[in-house]
């Protein structure tokens, strides 16, 4: 069956991460997407990460699902071709430096011109204008400006980043749902539209829900509470690490019950969800001792049964390594495997939804460099003067 974005039309000129994340996302749920790329030698992501044969596996599931042209943007034919392409295109996508496109007669005004309705997202780092507007920004940098390594560092009295391209692939799919929100909106109203996205404005309304949490009250008259964080609880136990947390009254009593500390429900830092609230700094000093000591007498056997028995959440620590052969991740069949031309056999996770009546599912393989130029130039009405563009470089 068709994935639900059967028939739209997107076209990638995005590089790295954030872009090509948004389209591959889109490719997933059944976009067709023409990745634009530069001639010889692509995406520079192309050359990140583990790979066979010459192909990254990152760069795959960045790009998987997409077909590849590769044109010199410098060259006054290149952007004729890109023009054509976004003629018949329902969206683009593009996360260069702002103006970039703008003096390449690629920018949004441009290609309205030939495409009323066309949805345009243009990804940045820091925003299409202001003081860093043309700033370089790659997702440690804007983790640092937007808070994201305070708040990740805030009980290690330190700045701490998160060890993965966290703000890269928020911008991604808060990309993916802008899109579809306004293809939606163009159904209705019949016209297009400018999206802009920044990685800055994407971290910060990220963390406003709960790390910002006393920073949206304004005023004098706050009743002021420990910062709220990451509630849950790591320990090592004698085989391994878990985590438990607990939030309502039933689940703290529980785990004091597994962990044979009753008395603590006798005190009345501790009695309500109110008081642990107050007292937040009080509770995760018990946590890192006491509770602690007896979760490291514990097996993850013991530890799971016992806090299973009293209903207290709790999850082993795992590594990627241990997720191809978890229970619970094999009933989930989010991990699929596959065969790629050059990269040879993967394992990648397919989208997250499930949709019951238009399922969506990896993209086929990733592509190589301009590996479908010539179908896609027939494709958009060029002939005879294909091979002239290849003989002066315009493609390849």
């Amino acid at each position: 069956m068709p994935g639900p974005l059967d028939g739209v039309r997107i076209l990638d000129l995005s590089a790295v991460v954030s872009g090509p994340l948004t389209a591959a996302l889109l490719a997933d749920q059944g976009a067709e997407v023409v990745k634009v790329e530069r001639v010889g030698r692509g995406d520079i992501q192309r050359n990140v990460g583990s790979a066979r044969n010459g192909f990254s596996g990152m760069f795959h599931v960045l790009n998987r699902g997409k077909r590849s042209i590769a044109v010199d943007l410098g060259a006054a034919r290149g952007v004729e071709i890109v023009r054509r392409l976004a003629a018949r295109s329902d969206a683009v996508i593009q996360n260069f430096r702002p103006g970039v496109l703008e003096r390449l007669g690629l920018g949004y005004e441009d290609l309205r011109r030939v495409n009323e309705r066309l949805i345009y997202l243009s990804i940045t780092g820091f925003g299409a204008n202001g003081p860093n507007a043309g700033r370089r920004a790659y997702d440690p940098i804007i983790q640092a400006y937007a808070g994201v390594a305070w708040v990740q560092g805030r009980r290690r009295d330190r700045p701490q980043q998160v060890g993965q391209l966290i703000l890269d692939k928020l911008t991604a799919t808060t990309g993916c749902q802008a899109v579809t929100a306004a293809l939606f909106a163009r159904e209705r109203t019949g016209v297009g539209q400018h999206i802009a996205l920044s990685m800055l404005d994407t971290a910060i309304a990220f963390l406003w829900a709960d790390t910002a949490s006393d920073d949206i009250l304004l005023g004098d008259d706050i009743d002021r509470r420990p910062a709220v964080g990451a509630a849950g609880h790591l320990a090592r136990y004698v085989d391994g690490w878990g985590c438990t947390m607990t939030l309502t009254q039933d689940e703290f009593a529980g785990l004091c019950r597994a962990l044979g500390l009753e008395e603590v429900l006798e005190d009345p830092r501790f009695g309500t969800l109110e008081a642990r609230m107050k007292h937040r700094e009080a509770w995760a000093d018990l946590l890192r001792t006491r509770a602690a000591e007896a979760m490291g007498r514990l097996t993850l056997d013991e530890a799971e049964a016992r806090f299973e028995k009293e209903q207290v959440p709790f999850g082993r620590v795992h590594s990627l390594a241990d997720l191809p052969e978890d229970p619970q991740v094999i009933a989930n069949e989010i991990l699929v495997e596959s065969e790629h031309p050059l990269a040879g056999r993967l394992r990648e996770a397919r989208p997250a939804p499930v949709f019951a009546k238009t399922p969506a599912r990896p993209g086929g393989p990733a592509p190589t460099v301009g590996e479908h130029s010539r179908e896609i130039l027939r494709e958009i009405g060029l002939g005879p003067e294909i091979d002239a563009l290849y003989a002066d470089g315009v493609v390849s």
